[in-house]
Order: structure tokens, then sequence, then C-alpha cells
């Protein structure tokens, strides 16, 4: 092969890489495949015989980092739950491999890295370029959407549990859980659009049907414990935990409470703030004796676009900054007059002023609220963390969802884009490890790792005896570039024999 290789024409450092790969890969294949069926042999001798019984082998396919390994494993039957035969293979039961095409966990994980930014063709391609595995856009959308079933799944289990005192309770401290919630809204497509439309027809027989009836929106919440200094002026949220989905506010609640019982130690959290626009749904993940704030970005922005000129804008704004709550509401009716009355900026005014009365018991700071402050201080001085002015939901709602699904003017089925919005905050979520483990996605049993372990000692001891038994030239002497015109031997020589294998001993 080598010969091949180097005595052609053109030849690139490029082509040499592909091909050092792509040996790299078919070896390790090799080894996988032999791992794999030794293992099937050590269970088949160990397992208990009155609860298995032997049924055969069964050659599969697995799809790993390195691409297709094709290795054969025992079935066994047993009996289930129920008293029925099932058939079962405990190769693949005990190493956690999935039935999703026969994927592996490190596949897996390399498409959930990767979905987030970009599609399920391109996250192929890019898996495909990185690994010696060839797997297809489709491939990666089955694997997305058995992820999210699995989580659903997953969530549904865990707030059963919490809401039968069922769940493990958490062991982590915090004094503060900070907690935001929105919502964004995406275009569907196929059967769901057509049901909204058709909904939209029968509430409005006579009207035309707005294009916002396609959208439809996805919520996303988060919970976090502070902030943390990672340079001058550069913040991190520490402990950022994120439930997404279609689903009713009280739903969503259910799920935050129950993550947060099984990470916290929830009678250890002191202060405990719901930060929000104002959502009638966000108010129903408010929990008991926290404060709720009006969100300040949200605030600003119905101010600029519902007040004309930028000077009356921005003193509505500092009102606000100098908590004058009560005054802002009276600046609103006066611009009325100060516009004459104008329809269209009276009608503006009217729903700012409207928003505003709605949240005159939210908008204070929850720093302003009696002792709060003084307790902050203690508990950044415990924590090392610092406790700033909340309203970090809208940069992630864009970071975790709205980039991935509203570029490009993307359209989605509700369950499909439920699906990658789970897969993609679970990754992002700090108990991602925890959920994986749930999810059973590749935890190697404590026996397998000691015969991998064993196994990779063996290749090890051979590659050292090889190289010690290597024959050690004396010299080598290379080529300069140029030409063999006048040395007729020598080019005599290079018609049997390749210039690299060339040696002046």
């Amino acid at each position: 092969m080598f010969e091949n290789i180097l005595t052609k024409e053109t030849i690139t450092f490029k082509d040499l890489e592909e091909i050092a790969f792509k040996i790299a890969c078919e070896f390790a294949n090799e080894i996988l495949r032999n791992m794999l069926e030794e293992y099937d042999k050590r269970l088949m001798n160990t397992r208990d015989t009155a609860i298995y019984r032997h049924k055969g082998k069964e050659t599969t396919t697995i799809k790993t980092k390195t691409g297709l390994v094709e290795y054969t494993r025992t079935k066994y039957i047993t009996k289930n739950k129920e008293g029925t035969n099932k058939c079962v293979y405990l190769t693949d039961e005990l190493l956690n491999i999935k039935e999703m095409g026969q994927v592996s966990g490190g596949v897996i994980d390399l498409v959930i890295k990767n979905i987030s930014e970009v599609s399920f063709r391109v996250c192929a391609e890019m898996i495909n370029n990185m690994t010696g595995l060839s797997i297809s856009g489709v491939a990666v959308w089955n694997i997305v959407q058995k992820l999210g079933e699995e989580i659903k799944q997953y969530e549904r289990e865990k707030v059963e549990a919490h809401q039968n005192d069922k769940l493990k309770a958490g062991e982590k401290e915090t004094p503060v859980i900070y907690q935001e919630a929105d919502g964004i809204m995406i275009y569907t497509q196929g059967k769901d659009r057509e049901e909204q439309i058709e909904n939209y027809k029968k509430q409005h027989p006579n009207e035309e049907i707005p294009k916002k009836v396609r959208n439809i929106e996805i919520k996303l919440g988060m919970t976090y414990e502070g902030w943390k200094e990672v340079g001058k002026n550069r913040y991190a949220l520490v402990g950022k935990e994120y439930v997404a989905g279609y689903m009713s506010g009280e739903e969503m609640a259910n799920i935050t409470n129950a993550n947060l019982h099984s990470k916290y130690d929830m009678s250890k959290v002191e202060l405990r703030v719901l930060n929000s626009d104002g959502g009638s749904w966000i108010k129903r993940l408010l929990a008991v004796k926290a404060i709720y704030q009006a969100d300040s970005y949200h605030l600003r922005e119905k101010i600029v676009t519902h007040v004309r000129d930028a000077e009356d804008a921005d003193i509505l704004k500092a009102m606000f900054y100098q908590k004058e709550y009560s005054k802002m509401i009276e600046y609103v009716e006066a611009l009325k007059y100060k516009y004459d009355g104008e329809v269209e900026e009276v009608e503006k005014l009217e729903e700012l002023k409207k928003y505003l009365n709605k949240r005159k018991d939210s908008m204070k700071r929850y720093k302003d609220y009696d002792g709060v402050k003084k307790k902050l201080k203690t508990y950044s001085k415990r924590t090392g963390l610092k406790y700033r002015n909340m309203g970090c939901q809208e940069s992630n709602n864009y970071c975790r969802l709205a980039r991935r699904m509203k570029k490009k003017r993307m359209s989605w089925s509700k369950n499909g884009s439920e699906n990658i919005a789970k897969v993609i905050t679970m990754y992002a979520s700090e108990s991602c490890t925890d959920i994986i483990k749930d999810l059973n996605i590749q935890i190697l049993p404590e026996s397998y790792i000691e015969y991998v372990e064993r196994y990779i000692n063996e290749i090890e001891e051979n590659i050292k005896e090889l190289k010690e038994n290597r024959v050690k030239t004396k010299e080598v002497y290379t080529f300069k570039q140029g030409s063999l015109e006048g040395y007729p031997q020598l080019r005599k020589i290079l018609e049997n024999k390749a210039i690299s294998e060339l040696v002046y001993r």
C-alpha cells in the first residue's frame, strides 16, 4: 500500500492524513468487535441459566465514531413482568447500546453537541467528516426524535414521583434561586399548520386569515443560582437548568419544581425570585413566598415602541430607574395632550398605560424589598457568587432556541420542534450528566471497564515489543529534488523498487 502511495506523481498531506485516519478507524473497529464478542462470551458463561435461556447468536451492526462495527452477540429468552417470554441481548443491555439504529453513546453525544447550531443534514455531514462513520440527515433526525421522546417520558416520571413524595431530594445547597421564563414564536408546517388555519376559520368565518395564524409559541423556562465573575465586567450564570416545550404554566411549574427538588436541598433556599414580562402562564411558576418582578427589558421595549418622541421615552425610563413608578402612569396620561390627541398616538399611549397599570405592583426590583440587599451580601461571602439584576431570559431565548429554530424562516412540526428543543436545552442544563444517566446513554459497567483496560494494556505491550524488535538501520539518506538524467544505473534500480525503500547499510 505504502509503495503505491509514495510513488504517486501528486500526493498531498491531506491525502496521507485521510489514508492514515481510515486505517486507524479500521483498526479501532476491529478492536471494538473483538472486545464486544469477548465480553459477550464472558456474559454467556457467567449468566444465570435459570433466567436466561440461550437461543443462538445473531450478527448486528452498531454506528460508532470510528465507523460501522459488525459484531455477533448471543440472544436469550427470559420472562418479562407479565410472565410471557421476551428476547434480550445481554451485551447490548449492559453496555446500553441504543436501539435507534444501534447507535453508540459517542455518536449521540456528537449529535447533541452539533444539532443546537446546524441543520440535521449539516450535522450529519459534520459527523461524517469528523469520524469514520457514514450517517444521513434522516438518521440524525431519528436520533433527536427518539431522545426528545425519552426526555418527555423522563419528565413525566419525575413529576409523578415528586407529587407522590417518592422523588429523592437533592443535596446541593444554595441560598438563592432565580427563575425566568418566556416564549418564542415559530412557524408551523404540514398538518399542524392546516389544523391551526382550520381552527381560525371556524372561529372567524368572515375574516381573512392572517399570517400570524401559522405561528405557535414554544415556552422556555430557566433557573439559576447567581453569577460568577469570569473576567473584568464579565459574568456567567451558575447552575442553569432549562425546561422547554408546548405546555401550560402549571405543567412547566411542575417540571421545574421537580428538577429543583432533585438537585437542591430546598430547605436551605432562603430567597426565590421570578422575573418575567407578565404573561399569565408565567405567573403560574410563582412559588409561595417568592418575589415577583416585571422584566425591565420588556418594559423599556414597550416604552420605546409606544412613545413617539425619544426624549419622552427617555424621561419615562429615567422615572423607572429612579423608582418613581406611579409618576410614570401620570406622565403617559399627560402625553396624550402633548401629542394633541392624535388618534394613533393616543391608542398607543392608552395601551402603554394599561401595560404599566397591570405591572405597577411588580415594577419594584427584588433588591429593594426590606432586608434583601443585606442578605445578598451575606450570601455572596458564603458562596462567592454575585447577585445582580435579573433579565437573562431574552439572551437565553436566542442562544438556546431562536438562533436554531427561527433563522431563514424555518418551519416545524409541533412534535418535531418540541423534541429538538428538549434535546438542546437538556444538553445546556447543568444536570445534563444526571439526565443522560437516567436516559441510559452509554454507561459502561465496571466489569466491562476492567476488561477494556486489560485489553488495551495487551495491545500496548504488543506495540512495545514490535518497537524493540524493529530492525535499526545505521543511517538513512534521503534524496533532494532533482533529475535522474545521467544516472542510468539508479534509474534501473528505481524501476523495481520505490525510492522510499532505498536504504544504505
